[in-house]
């Protein structure tokens, strides 16, 4: 008997042992994001998934399955990915839920989210036009706090914003940041790649084309573009390089070359992609894109000469008298502004002070520029006349002190002085100069401005700016660097080709 009772606990400790075993077998995780967004239209997205090496090296095979039928699984061959196809969505938001399973692992699940059809016509689109490479870093910076303030639902279901960005020398493309209202995210979707001519400077042709395309992928009501990039004010590439335009006192070097060791501004750009600002004016009235706002993105762009060019390209520009950071504006900040009242307006002393104040209250740089101005462009023409009856009577160059005004630049001999106190310091007319104050009060809506700025020029560092006579507009007039280049612009023929 007691051999009995021995041989039956030895069954069932073989029983216990083979249990054991069983339940020690290992079981691998598939990790995979919890949700993926979409577009609303037709399209292969590829999701990627992560499991244990030895499952990644081996022969499993994994089954994928969705919940919906718009929803069907292309591939799944690869270990790690899975491509789905996804049918064009007419409607409302959708989701569906996907299954990934394999022998040895645990099942996973996602989400899959696509956005509905974008409305037929937006409120307000706002576009981007990223330009030149060099600033790359920075401009992914921006996009990013752009999806940061879309994040917290300015879009609604009625407002739009599109991306023109250049990658490389020769690639770029037009995406859109998408926004699934119901789950509160925004995504970059890229919509089209765009092949560059590397060969020639972009024309007003290709620029037009581009904010077209642009504004045909997503009409709207009221359009906006953020111009963001490199800039020189009025001053053109033909001048920066050749050195022929330049007076006596600048030949011999580049006077447009960032100084070695100065921090990044947005001032000095690649040769292919720089575009006179005549050019510019033409590319945005060959676009037939009617523009509510520019937003200058860019240094030196508050420059009378530079926005009486532009005066029929929008209503209001946005821009700063002196360079701006490589970090640029702080779109987390200043997005909110552009898309008042259901994108229907447009705040933009609010978006211009929101500038200002990031860079004086949040910007963690030694160094710093917060100066910016809006201008109503329905203004700018008669701001021409007001300067010219000024001009009519004013004392020459030669007999003020220069050197007494406010610059915007490090350069050794200055290219932008501010234009208000120059013409105050001219002034003979006083009822002339008192028609001139009335009138740059109308044609400069808001200006802002820290007590400095920063130049990467000559010798570069942080400069003092007399807030008691800063304008927040820059001229040329008084500068002895491009004397041809500055008789050429529309703001010299307008204002000192006096009639007989």
């Amino acid at each position: 008997m007691k051999h009995f009772y021995l041989f039956v606990i030895s069954i069932i400790a073989l029983i216990g042992l083979g249990s054991c075993e069983r339940q020690s077998k290992t079981l691998y995780a598939i990790k995979v994001d919890d949700k993926h967004l979409c577009t609303s239209a037709e399209q292969d997205v590829d999701i990627k998934y992560y499991v244990h090496e030895n499952i990644l090296n081996s022969d499993t095979k994994f089954s994928v399955t969705s919940s919906e039928d718009w929803v069907t699984v292309s591939d799944c061959s690869t270990i790690g990915q899975v491509r789905l196809h996804v049918a064009n969505n007419e409607g409302e938001n959708r989701s569906a839920e996907i299954t990934i399973s394999a022998p040895s692992c645990v099942t996973a699940k996602f989400t899959l989210v696509q956005y509905g059809t974008p409305p037929a016509e937006a409120n307000h689109t706002l576009m981007f036009y990223f330009f030149g490479t060099s600033l790359g870093r920075y401009f992914k910076t921006n996009i990013e706090d752009a999806v940061a303030a879309i994040n917290e639902g300015i879009l609604g279901n009625n407002n739009r914003v599109i991306i023109f960005r250049q990658e490389s020398k020769d690639k770029a493309y037009i995406s859109e940041l998408c926004y699934d209202v119901d789950g509160g995210e925004c995504i970059e979707q890229r919509i089209e790649e765009i092949t560059l001519n590397t060969n020639e400077i972009i024309t007003p042709d290709e620029m037009g084309g581009y904010i077209s395309k642009m504004a045909e992928l997503a009409p709207a009501k009221r359009y906006g573009i953020v111009i963001a990039g490199h800039g020189q004010g009025w001053i053109t590439r033909e001048i920066i390089n050749n050195d022929k335009d330049i007076s006596a006192l600048s030949v011999g070097y580049n006077p447009w070359m960032p100084a070695a060791g100065a921090e990044v501004t947005r001032a000095f750009g690649e040769s292919n992609v720089q575009v006179n600002i005549d050019e510019l004016a033409e590319g945005i009235e060959k676009s037939g894109v009617e523009l509510d706002y520019i937003l200058f993105d860019a240094c030196f762009m508050a420059n009378i000469e530079a926005i009486y060019e532009l005066r029929n390209a929008a209503n209001y520009i946005i821009a700063s008298p002196c360079e701006i950071m490589g970090k640029g504006f702080p779109y987390h900040r200043t997005l909110p502004y552009l898309f008042e009242n259901e994108g229907m307006t447009t705040d933009y002393e609010g978006a211009a002070e929101s500038y200002y104040k990031f860079y004086k209250d949040e910007y963690t740089g030694s160094s710093r520029c917060g100066s910016i101005t809006v201008f109503n462009c329905s203004e700018i023409e008669a701001l021409a006349e007001a300067t010219k009856e000024v001009v009519k009577s004013a004392k020459s160059n030669d007999d003020i002190d220069i050197d007494a005004l406010q610059t915007y630049e490090g350069q050794a001999t200055h290219h932008f002085y501010d234009f208000g106190q120059w013409v105050k310091t001219v002034a003979t007319d006083k009822d002339a100069l008192k028609a001139f104050n009335e009138q740059m009060a109308k044609s400069v809506v808001a200006t802002y401005s820290l007590p400095t700025f920063y130049s990467a020029y000559g010798s570069y560092g942080t400069y003092n700016i007399n807030l008691d006579v800063y304008t927040g507009v820059t001229t040329s007039a008084p500068s002895e660097a491009y004397p041809k280049g500055w008789r050429k612009t529309s703001w010299y023929k307008a204002v000192w080709e006096l009639e007989n």
